[in-house]
Protein backbone atom coordinates (compact mmCIF):
# COMPACT_ATOMS: atom_id res chain seq x y z
CA UNK A 1 0.00 0.00 0.00
CA UNK A 2 1.31 3.45 -0.86
CA UNK A 3 1.63 6.04 1.85
CA UNK A 4 -0.46 9.14 1.24
CA UNK A 5 1.24 12.16 2.87
CA UNK A 6 -0.49 14.75 5.03
CA UNK A 7 -2.11 17.68 3.25
CA UNK A 8 0.50 20.04 1.90
CA UNK A 9 3.13 17.37 1.25
CA UNK A 10 4.16 16.76 -2.35
CA UNK A 11 4.38 13.37 -4.09
CA UNK A 12 7.54 12.61 -6.04
CA UNK A 13 8.80 9.48 -7.75
CA UNK A 14 8.74 6.17 -5.83
CA UNK A 15 12.00 4.23 -5.75
CA UNK A 16 13.38 0.92 -4.57
CA UNK A 17 14.22 0.65 -0.87
CA UNK A 18 17.93 -0.07 -1.39
CA UNK A 19 18.49 3.23 -3.21
CA UNK A 20 19.45 6.50 -1.45
CA UNK A 21 16.46 8.14 0.20
CA UNK A 22 15.68 11.84 0.62
CA UNK A 23 12.61 13.18 2.46
CA UNK A 24 10.42 10.15 1.93
CA UNK A 25 8.25 7.71 3.86
CA UNK A 26 8.10 3.98 3.08
CA UNK A 27 7.29 0.63 4.57
CA UNK A 28 10.54 -1.20 5.25
CA UNK A 29 9.48 -4.32 3.37
CA UNK A 30 8.28 -2.72 0.14
CA UNK A 31 8.62 0.22 -2.24
CA UNK A 32 6.40 3.15 -1.28
CA UNK A 33 5.47 6.64 -2.33
CA UNK A 34 8.10 9.30 -1.79
CA UNK A 35 7.12 12.47 0.01
CA UNK A 36 8.55 15.83 0.95
CA UNK A 37 8.04 15.57 4.70
CA UNK A 38 7.34 18.53 6.96
CA UNK A 39 7.86 18.55 10.73
CA UNK A 40 4.71 19.43 12.71
CA UNK A 41 5.29 22.73 14.56
CA UNK A 42 4.54 21.19 17.97
CA UNK A 43 7.06 18.40 17.27
CA UNK A 44 10.02 20.69 16.53
CA UNK A 45 11.71 20.25 19.92
CA UNK A 46 11.41 16.46 19.77
CA UNK A 47 12.70 16.49 16.19
CA UNK A 48 15.87 18.26 17.34
CA UNK A 49 16.49 15.42 19.80
CA UNK A 50 15.54 12.63 17.39
CA UNK A 51 18.53 13.00 15.08
CA UNK A 52 21.24 12.41 17.72
CA UNK A 53 19.03 9.80 19.43
CA UNK A 54 18.61 7.77 16.24
CA UNK A 55 22.36 7.75 15.62
CA UNK A 56 23.03 6.40 19.12
CA UNK A 57 20.18 3.88 18.77
CA UNK A 58 21.54 2.57 15.50
CA UNK A 59 24.96 2.02 17.05
CA UNK A 60 23.54 0.31 20.14
CA UNK A 61 20.96 -1.79 18.31
CA UNK A 62 23.28 -2.99 15.51
CA UNK A 63 21.04 -5.56 13.76
CA UNK A 64 18.34 -5.56 16.45
CA UNK A 65 14.97 -4.01 15.50
CA UNK A 66 13.72 -0.75 16.97
CA UNK A 67 10.92 1.73 16.27
CA UNK A 68 9.61 5.07 17.45
CA UNK A 69 6.12 4.51 18.84
CA UNK A 70 3.25 6.46 20.31
CA UNK A 71 2.65 10.16 19.75
CA UNK A 72 5.98 10.68 17.98
CA UNK A 73 5.24 7.97 15.41
CA UNK A 74 1.75 9.39 14.94
CA UNK A 75 2.86 12.99 14.50
CA UNK A 76 5.42 12.08 11.87
CA UNK A 77 2.57 10.47 9.88
CA UNK A 78 0.25 13.44 10.04
CA UNK A 79 -1.78 12.58 13.14
CA UNK A 80 -2.63 15.31 15.65
CA UNK A 81 -1.24 13.62 18.74
CA UNK A 82 0.76 15.90 21.01
CA UNK A 83 3.10 14.64 23.72
CA UNK A 84 6.39 15.96 25.13
CA UNK A 85 7.84 12.43 25.14
CA UNK A 86 9.81 10.37 22.66
CA UNK A 87 9.13 6.64 23.07
CA UNK A 88 11.10 3.86 21.40
CA UNK A 89 10.79 0.09 21.64
CA UNK A 90 13.58 -2.37 20.90
CA UNK A 91 15.11 -5.64 22.16
CA UNK A 92 16.66 -6.31 25.56
CA UNK A 93 20.16 -6.60 24.14
CA UNK A 94 19.84 -3.27 22.32
CA UNK A 95 18.46 -1.59 25.44
CA UNK A 96 21.32 -2.84 27.58
CA UNK A 97 23.92 -1.81 25.00
CA UNK A 98 22.36 1.66 24.93
CA UNK A 99 22.31 1.81 28.72
CA UNK A 100 26.02 1.02 28.83
CA UNK A 101 26.81 3.62 26.16
CA UNK A 102 24.88 6.31 28.04
CA UNK A 103 25.97 5.26 31.53
CA UNK A 104 22.36 4.87 32.65
CA UNK A 105 20.86 1.94 34.56
CA UNK A 106 17.93 0.11 33.01
CA UNK A 107 15.07 -0.89 35.28
CA UNK A 108 12.10 -3.23 35.01
CA UNK A 109 8.83 -1.44 35.70
CA UNK A 110 5.18 -2.33 35.41
CA UNK A 111 2.51 0.31 35.38
CA UNK A 112 -1.21 0.20 34.79
CA UNK A 113 -0.76 0.02 31.00
CA UNK A 114 2.84 -0.93 30.29
CA UNK A 115 5.34 -3.50 31.53
CA UNK A 116 8.92 -3.41 30.26
CA UNK A 117 12.57 -3.05 31.06
CA UNK A 118 13.17 0.62 30.35
CA UNK A 119 15.53 3.54 30.19
CA UNK A 120 14.36 7.05 31.00
CA UNK A 121 16.46 10.15 30.46
CA UNK A 122 16.14 13.78 29.39
CA UNK A 123 17.68 15.39 26.30
CA UNK A 124 17.32 19.15 25.82
CA UNK A 125 14.12 19.19 27.86
CA UNK A 126 12.57 16.22 26.04
CA UNK A 127 11.74 13.09 28.11
CA UNK A 128 13.01 9.97 26.31
CA UNK A 129 11.76 6.47 27.12
CA UNK A 130 13.31 3.31 25.65
CA UNK A 131 11.37 0.08 26.22
CA UNK A 132 12.72 -3.46 25.81
CA UNK A 133 10.11 -5.95 24.57
CA UNK A 134 7.19 -4.07 26.16
CA UNK A 135 3.76 -5.48 26.90
CA UNK A 136 0.82 -3.09 26.75
CA UNK A 137 -2.09 -3.94 29.03
CA UNK A 138 -5.66 -2.92 28.29
CA UNK A 139 -8.85 -3.83 30.10
CA UNK A 140 -9.32 -7.02 28.06
CA UNK A 141 -6.16 -7.53 25.98
CA UNK A 142 -2.39 -7.48 26.33
CA UNK A 143 -0.23 -6.68 23.30
CA UNK A 144 3.41 -7.79 23.12
CA UNK A 145 4.97 -6.29 19.97
CA UNK A 146 7.90 -8.72 20.03
CA UNK A 147 5.38 -11.50 19.34
CA UNK A 148 3.74 -9.73 16.37
CA UNK A 149 6.01 -10.23 13.33
CA UNK A 150 3.75 -8.31 10.96
CA UNK A 151 4.27 -5.16 13.00
CA UNK A 152 8.03 -5.24 12.50
CA UNK A 153 7.66 -6.02 8.79
CA UNK A 154 5.35 -3.01 8.38
CA UNK A 155 7.50 -0.36 10.05
CA UNK A 156 7.89 2.86 8.10
CA UNK A 157 11.05 4.82 7.34
CA UNK A 158 10.94 8.59 7.57
CA UNK A 159 13.86 10.74 6.49
CA UNK A 160 14.26 13.57 8.98
CA UNK A 161 17.18 16.00 8.95
CA UNK A 162 19.59 13.49 7.45
CA UNK A 163 18.66 10.49 9.60
CA UNK A 164 16.20 7.66 9.00
CA UNK A 165 13.59 7.45 11.74
CA UNK A 166 11.80 4.10 11.87
CA UNK A 167 8.22 4.33 13.12
CA UNK A 168 5.32 1.99 13.75
CA UNK A 169 2.48 2.12 11.17
CA UNK A 170 -0.81 3.82 11.94
CA UNK A 171 -2.61 0.46 11.84
CA UNK A 172 -0.63 -0.55 14.93
CA UNK A 173 -1.18 2.81 16.62
CA UNK A 174 -4.92 2.46 16.06
CA UNK A 175 -4.99 -1.07 17.49
CA UNK A 176 -2.95 0.03 20.50
CA UNK A 177 -5.21 3.04 21.11
CA UNK A 178 -8.29 0.82 21.05
CA UNK A 179 -6.72 -1.74 23.41
CA UNK A 180 -5.70 1.02 25.84
CA UNK A 181 -9.16 2.66 25.57
CA UNK A 182 -7.58 5.93 24.41
CA UNK A 183 -10.57 7.48 22.66
CA UNK A 184 -8.73 10.71 21.81
CA UNK A 185 -5.83 8.89 20.13
CA UNK A 186 -8.23 6.51 18.35
CA UNK A 187 -10.18 9.44 16.92
CA UNK A 188 -7.01 11.25 15.83
CA UNK A 189 -5.59 8.21 14.02
CA UNK A 190 -8.90 7.42 12.35
CA UNK A 191 -9.20 11.03 11.21
CA UNK A 192 -5.86 10.72 9.42
CA UNK A 193 -6.91 7.39 7.95
CA UNK A 194 -9.75 9.20 6.20
CA UNK A 195 -7.02 10.71 4.03
CA UNK A 196 -4.79 7.61 3.91
CA UNK A 197 -7.05 4.55 4.29
CA UNK A 198 -5.99 1.69 6.54
CA UNK A 199 -4.26 -1.37 5.12
CA UNK A 200 -6.92 -3.99 5.81
CA UNK A 201 -4.59 -6.94 5.28
CA UNK A 202 -2.05 -5.55 7.71
CA UNK A 203 -4.71 -4.83 10.29
CA UNK A 204 -6.04 -8.36 9.97
CA UNK A 205 -2.56 -9.77 10.61
CA UNK A 206 -2.00 -7.49 13.60
CA UNK A 207 -5.29 -8.53 15.13
CA UNK A 208 -4.61 -12.22 14.54
CA UNK A 209 -0.99 -12.20 15.75
CA UNK A 210 -1.92 -10.01 18.72
CA UNK A 211 -4.54 -12.57 19.82
CA UNK A 212 -7.01 -9.85 20.78
CA UNK A 213 -10.56 -10.48 21.92
CA UNK A 214 -13.33 -10.49 19.32
CA UNK A 215 -14.84 -7.41 20.95
CA UNK A 216 -11.57 -5.55 20.35
CA UNK A 217 -11.55 -6.61 16.70
CA UNK A 218 -15.08 -5.29 16.33
CA UNK A 219 -14.13 -1.94 17.85
CA UNK A 220 -11.13 -1.58 15.52
CA UNK A 221 -13.11 -2.36 12.38
CA UNK A 222 -16.02 -0.18 13.51
CA UNK A 223 -13.65 2.77 13.92
CA UNK A 224 -12.13 2.24 10.47
CA UNK A 225 -15.36 1.52 8.63
CA UNK A 226 -17.25 4.33 10.34
CA UNK A 227 -14.73 6.92 9.18
CA UNK A 228 -14.47 5.54 5.68
CA UNK A 229 -18.24 5.36 5.30
CA UNK A 230 -18.42 1.62 4.60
Amino acid sequence: MLYRPPEGCKHVVARRIMMPITNRVRRISEAAAVTDHTIPPDFAQQAEVLGPLVRVLEEAAADEPWALIGAGACQLQGVEATSPNLEVMTSESALRALAEMLGIDAAWQRGARLAAERLHFMRDGVPVFIFANPTFHGSYDALSPAEIPSLWDARIRIELDGVTVIVTPLEWELLLAVVLSSDERTAAVVETMAERPADGRLMTRLLREGHVESATEELVWAAIEGKNGR
